[in-house]
């Protein structure tokens, strides 16, 4: 039976819902985006809950939602991913098991961290995330009638809505870069399997936002750099990984990008807005943002369907 659920991106600049029905596949029925006040969210971080709660109401009674299940994002740089094997006895672990294996793998203390972790036949996956920020975001969205399913970070949105779209058996081996400000990141999706890449900064200057130095010719020369990190990296965990393809999403990259990244790294780009328009209906025009820059909150509303 199909269910409907609410996605909600609340990034540095503006909050991004997505309202979609949810069942074999996950179909686009309403979307909305609105800006958000100028340091109302700062680094992830948000700054001024009442002026982000007023936005977030806003959108929703502009969008006349059907439900009110949500699943709100947690920024890149405010989650920790961590990639291990997966061993035959981790299904039987404890709690007390899974909060060691943790804390092996995180750089701060588990008590100022919200954890859990799913897990796939090559690899574990562990994620922790900063409570103080993940509370806040519940809050806001709880004072404004939402019940919240859940809150995910945005690189396993990203692998959620990839989870669907390629369907029970994945045939591709995919790496992902997520291009959003302040931070942009990579993921790998190896015929289902999930590998979290590297993050890094994305200077709001090139997309004209703020004042700054950096150059598009900067940036492409990061991304690209990121893309080889995260090739090498898998490929010493699983040797047999061949690159299908790189999608690009999240911010529009400036025209001639894609083409520098594909005739450096010798790999296709695939056409993701194709791809969304046609599995998911996605219209992003009644958005009035760019195919890619919806995805996320997408993915959160897949979250009904896959893992998290």
């Amino acid at each position: 039976m199909a269910k409907h659920f609410l996605g909600i991106q609340i990034s540095e600049y503006r909050i991004i819902c997505i309202e979609a029905k949810v069942a074999g596949s996950v179909t686009v029925n309403k979307i909305a985006m609105a800006s958000l006040p100028e340091n109302s969210v700062v680094n992830g971080v948000i700054a001024e809950p009442t002026a982000v709660s007023e936005v977030l109401e806003a959108v929703i009674t502009k969008m006349e939602i059907t439900t009110d299940d949500a699943i709100i994002n947690i920024p890149e740089n405010l989650a920790q991913i961590k990639c291990i094997p997966t061993e035959q006895n981790y299904l039987n672990l404890t709690d007390d098991q899974l909060n060691w294996e943790l804390s092996q793998h995180l750089n701060e203390p588990l008590q100022n961290l919200s954890t859990s972790y799913f897990i796939l036949p090559m690899t574990t996956v562990l994620v922790a995330a900063k409570k103080e920020p993940v509370i806040i975001r519940a809050e806001i969205a709880e004072k404004i009638g939402l019940n919240i399913l859940a809150l995910d970070p945005e690189p396993i949105a990203m692998f959620n809505l990839l989870t669907v779209l390629e369907g029970s058996k994945p045939k591709r081996n995919l790496i992902v870069a997520d291009i959003h400000i302040p931070y942009s990141y990579l993921i790998v999706f190896a015929k289902g399997e999930f590998w979290n890449g590297p993050a890094f900064f994305t200077p709001p200057e090139i997309f004209g936002i703020g004042d700054g130095k950096k150059t598009w010719r900067e940036f492409t020369e990061d991304l690209i750099t990121a893309f080889d990190i995260t090739i090498h990296s898998y490929q010493r965990f699983n040797p047999a990984f061949n690159l299908d393809g790189i999608i690009l999403s999240g911010r529009k990259l400036k025209d001639g990008i894609e083409q520098t990244i594909q005739s450096r790294l010798n790999v296709d780009i695939i056409d993701f807005a194709k791809i969304l328009k046609k599995k998911t209906k996605l219209k992003p025009q009644k958005a009035n943002i760019e195919p890619g820059e919806a995805v996320i909150a997408l993915g959160l509303a897949t979250h009904g369907k896959a893992f998290l």
